[in-house]
């Protein structure tokens, strides 16, 4: 294995990673060297289930070749030391489908490696870490790539070393390598970007960064600045005829589209949402109706408000109307109870995403007419914001959100909230139809109904 001289100043716990795309057809061949605490026991964790990898042949030794014993847990392996000094481990990572039939997650094929949120390799997993009172390692990745390829990456990166800055940032962060990556780079927002991009579409590259910049430069000014110095967005074409994905880290996004979509409305749409996770899910968690559903709305007005379109934020709210009335358990069950019991699932027929997207902009628009239009939903998101940005766990909990919306609000507003947020109550087009009327000025009546059966899907999106 190839490992240099670490240098003197660095803490005694260090890992180095060696990975290489080899074979045919090809796989990650991975090497490890670890310089640890005596009598420490490493925790790895594998690549999650549904990333289209699998981890096959491990094991570990140490300096001398002595065997290391490893065990094998539900999220990943357990290596024990007992003696001072290094642990190396070794194993290949295979991938399942060339790409991934659920999300952004991996893929790989004959010309490109793709992954995002660890599913490259095996990392130390930064909870027991914690909870075990050790710091987490020093992480150097050293990528041994075939001729030609490039490396894209959010972590700092010197050639092909990547050294991410923290635990969080490995384990969030996004990895891509192939041979014609094309690149591009700016700034919005108060942060810089850059779009890699690969797979021939039926739209320009020109139009996919436009709308990358419009998305940070909208989400800073509802949010506040982007909330982290540097943002990466990794953009492959898809599978034909199967559903596209997107997928966020805290400071990377991916973007996987069928080879003949136009930059439509659902995929630009996708791009506002993952963009604004930088600030629902990075800066601020809270409960998942807010994060995915209000995050979905927030996503569509300002999409629509770039457009100068009001319609594109109604055909994106009954398309959520629409979803939602094919829910069984609409009015059996709240959002928040769903996310306890049925955590998982195709977001289409989810409380959490589609009653989530429209109960913000029932709240949106009580707000505003409450106000007489001087406040809005956003003006509780700040908030929110601001008191979760300064807290190690980032969490904002219901009762917050509650109170925080109480507080922007009056009378009506804190009815719709025990109406569609506290409560089970039907949402209705008419309704819908108002809260249009009230946040965009305009009248936007439901469509009429469809006569043709939607086309059912061969491959389900995984949750």
């Amino acid at each position: 294995m190839r490992v240099g001289r670490l240098p003197a100043q660095q803490p005694t716990d260090t890992l180095v990673y060696n990975l290489a795309v080899t074979g045919a057809p090809p796989h990650l061949a991975v090497e490890a060297r670890l310089v640890g605490w005596e009598g420490t026991s490493v925790f790895l964790s594998a690549p999650p289930p549904g990333s289209g990898t699998t981890v096959t042949a491990f094991g570990a030794s140490d300096d001398r070749g002595v065997s290391v014993r490893v065990q094998r847990t539900g999220g990943g392996y357990v290596i024990e030391n007992t003696r001072a000094g290094a642990i190396r481990f070794r194993y290949q990572l295979s991938f399942t489908d060339p790409v991934s039939s659920g999300s952004t997650a991996s893929g790989l094929d004959t010309t490109r490696l793709y992954a995002v949120s660890r599913s490259l390799f095996v990392a130390p997993d930064p909870v027991l870490y914690r909870k075990t009172g050790h710091p987490y390692p020093v992480v150097r990745l050293v990528f041994l790539l075939p001729p030609g390829w490039r490396l894209v990456a959010n972590w700092d990166s010197l050639g092909s070393v990547l050294e991410p800055r923290s635990s969080e940032e490995l384990m969030e962060g996004a990895v891509a390598a192939a041979a014609d990556y094309r690149f591009h780079a700016g700034a919005a927002g108060g942060a810089h970007y850059t779009v890699a991009v690969r797979g021939a579409r039926a739209f320009t590259d020109s139009a996919l960064v436009d709308l990358v910049s419009e998305s940070l430069r909208r989400g800073a000014e509802a949010f506040g600045p982007v909330p982290v110095p540097r943002v990466t967005y990794i953009s492959d074409a898809g599978r034909k005829g199967r559903t596209s994905g997107s997928l966020q880290g805290t400071a990377s996004i991916g973007l996987l589209w069928e080879p003949g979509e136009m930059l439509e409305r659902a995929r630009s749409h996708d791009t506002f949402h993952e963009t604004l996770h930088l600030w629902f899910g990075g800066v601020m968690e809270a409960e998942r109706w807010w994060t995915e559903g209000a995050t979905d709305y927030f996503a569509a007005r300002l999409y629509a408000e770039w457009r100068n379109d009001p319609g594109e934020l109604a055909a994106l709210c009954y398309q959520s109307l629409r979803n939602y009335e094919r829910i069984p358990h609409r009015t059996a069950m709240t959002m928040a109870a769903e996310a306890r019991t049925m955590p998982g699932g195709d977001n289409t027929i989810r409380l959490v995403y589609r009653k989530g997207m429209l109960a913000a902009l029932l709240l949106d628009a009580a707000i505003r007419r409450d106000s007489r239009g001087r406040a809005s939903l956003d003006d509780v998101a700040r908030r929110l914001l601001a008191a979760a940005r300064d807290r190690r766990s980032r969490a904002a909990t219901e009762a917050e959100i509650g109170e925080a919306v109480a507080q922007v609000g009056e009378r009506s507003t804190k009815r719709e909230w025990a109406r569609v947020v506290a409560g089970t109550d039907r949402i209705t087009p008419s309704q819908v139809a108002a809260a249009l009327r009230e946040v965009t000025g305009v009248d936007l009546p439901p469509p009429p109904p469809r006569t043709n059966v939607p086309k059912a899907l061969s491959q389900p999106p995984s949750p």
